[in-house]
């Protein structure tokens, strides 16, 4: 099945992963963890969970939008946090970029992100 890749200059993959990937002719779209790098590759807000998320979700709107949708487009977003206690900042953060219908949801606590100073690491699908 031929599948195309979907990439943003703002949110480069850091290691052998699509950003996210369609199926050629096909409306799902399946989006990567994002997580808080800014597009020069830095860490945005170490130690603050509610700076982080609000840079996961900005690089997830990025990849989105270049394959043509935006959050709304989402169907189901996986939120990894490493800390039950950020609950509540990661909470305000996808308040404030959801507006109308709510993806479906899973979050999931964690003993780590693949660098120790990731909070937060955000995958979804989309239809788009």
């Amino acid at each position: 099945m031929p599948f195309s890749t979907i990439t943003t200059p703002e949110a480069r993959p850091v290691a052998n992963y699509k950003m996210a990937t369609r199926m050629e002719g096909g409306r799902l779209l399946y989006v990567s963890g994002q997580v808080a790098w800014d597009a020069s590759g830095n860490i945005v807000g170490k130690g603050d969970v509610g700076a982080q998320a609000r840079q996961t979700f900005q690089n997830l709107r990025q990849v989105l939008q270049a394959a043509g949708g935006d959050l709304g487009s989402l169907m189901k977003i996986t939120t990894y946090i490493t800390r039950i206690d950020d609950f509540p900042a990661v909470a305000e953060a996808r308040s404030a970029v959801f507006s109308g219908e709510l993806p479906a949801s899973t979050l999931i606590v964690v003993k780590s992100l693949f660098h120790p100073d990731f909070l937060i690491e955000v995958e979804g699908v989309a239809a788009v």
